[in-house]
C-alpha cells in the first residue's frame, strides 16, 4: 500500500470534545493505519507537554504542537519557538490596566502562573493547574508559550491583543496561541521529503483552517465548524459516530490483510476481557507501536 502521512487534530477530531478520550473505532483506525505502514502524527494547538501526554497514551511519536510552533520527531523536540515575549508582556500590561484577569505558561510545563487571584475562578476545569504567585514578575520573561485571559465573545473586539493570535477556549477565557499548524507540517514535509499528494490532514475547529487549502487532502469531521467544512476535500461523520474510522475505510487506508485483521481483533478482545471493560486502559495496552506493526 502506498504510504500516506496523516496529521490529526486532537480535540473534536481524535477525541470527543476536550476529554482526550478517543472512541474505540478511532483507536482501531489508527492501529490499522500503522499496521499498513502509514505515518501518523498529531497536529494540535496544545502546549507540547500537553500534546506529548496525549501522544504517549495513543502511540504517537511525532507531534506538531503549539499551533505549529513546536515539532517533536521520534519522541524528541526538534523545534519549539516561544510566543513573542515583548508583545505578550505589553498585552499583560494592558490587561492589568483594564483590570482583566490573566495567566501565562512560561515554560513547557502543564502549569499556569498568575499574579491576579481573580483569574482563579475562571481557570478552565480539566486544564493545567494554576499557581497564584503575587511575586511572579512577568516582565522578566524571555520566553513563554501561552497567555490566557478572561474575555467574553462580546468583549473580544474591545481588547487590544496587539495582533497576537487568539483562540477561544470557552465563553469566558481566550488563549494567545499560534494558528500555524501548517508550519509544523511543512517542517515534517521537508524533513521526510513528503510530496503534497501524500499528506492527509484531519480537523474540526477554526484553528485547523490553516491546514486546509495547502495542497494536501483535507478531511473535516462531521462535527466541524461550517467554515472548515467549506474548505474540506471530504467530510466524514462526527468524531463520536466513527468519523475517523469511516474516513479511513472510505479511502481504503484502513484495510488489513486477513492475518493482520485477525491479530488486531484478538488483541482487542483479550485486553478488553482482561481489563474488565476498562476501555481506556485496554486501549493503551493493545495499541500497536508503529515500529512493531509496520507492514
Amino acid at each position: 500500500m502506498h504510504k500516506k502521512y496523516f496529521f490529526f487534530d486532537i480535540d473534536g477530531t481524535l477525541s470527543t470534545g476536550l476529554t482526550t478520550m478517543m472512541p474505540e473505532s478511532a483507536v482501531k483506525a489508527l492501529a490499522q493505519l500503522r499496521a499498513n505502514g502509514h505515518f501518523t502524527a498529531i497536529a494540535t494547538g496544545r502546549l507540547q507537554a500537553s500534546a506529548a501526554a496525549v501522544a504517549a497514551r495513543y502511540g504517537f511519536t511525532d507531534i506538531v504542537a503549539d499551533g505549529g510552533w513546536s515539532v517533536t520527531h521520534n519522541g524528541e523536540i526538534v523545534e519549539m519557538e516561544s510566543l513573542p515575549a515583548a508583545d505578550c508582556i505589553a498585552l499583560i500590561e494592558r490587561l492589568e490596566q483594564a483590570g482583566i484577569p490573566w495567566a501565562v505558561s512560561p515554560e513547557n510545563e502543564k502549569l499556569c502562573v498568575t499574579t491576579d487571584k481573580n483569574y482563579l475562578p475562571y481557570a478552565p476545569e480539566n486544564y493545567f493547574p494554576v499557581l497564584w504567585d503575587p511575586h511572579f514578575d512577568y516582565h522578566r520573561l524571555e520566553h513563554l508559550y501561552k497567555v490566557y485571559y478572561v474575555c467574553t465573545p462580546d468583549e473580544e473586539n474591545h481588547i487590544d491583543a496587539g495582533g497576537l493570535p487568539l483562540v477561544r477556549y470557552n465563553p469566558h477565557v481566550i488563549f494567545v496561541e499560534p494558528k500555524e499548524k501548517q508550519r509544523g507540517i511543512r517542517y515534517f514535509q521537508q524533513l521526510l521529503s513528503i510530496p503534497d499528494e501524500d499528506i492527509v490532514v484531519f480537523g474540526d475547529g477554526m484553528n485547523d483552517i490553516c491546514m486546509f487549502g495547502q495542497g494536501w487532502l483535507s478531511i473535516a469531521m462531521g462535527n466541524a465548524r461550517a467554515a472548515l467544512k467549506e474548505k474540506a476535500d471530504y467530510i466524514t461523520t462526527d468524531v463520536d459516530k466513527d468519523g475517523l474510522w469511516n474516513a479511513c475505510r472510505h479511502f481504503g487506508w484502513a484495510t488489513l490483510s486477513a492475518d493482520k485483521e485477525g491479530l488486531l481483533c484478538f488483541l482487542i478482545h483479550m485486553h478488553t476481557m482482561t481489563m474488565n471493560g476498562s476501555t481506556r486502559t485496554a486501549i493503551r495496552c493493545w495499541l500497536p507501536c508503529p515500529r512493531t506493526m509496520s507492514a
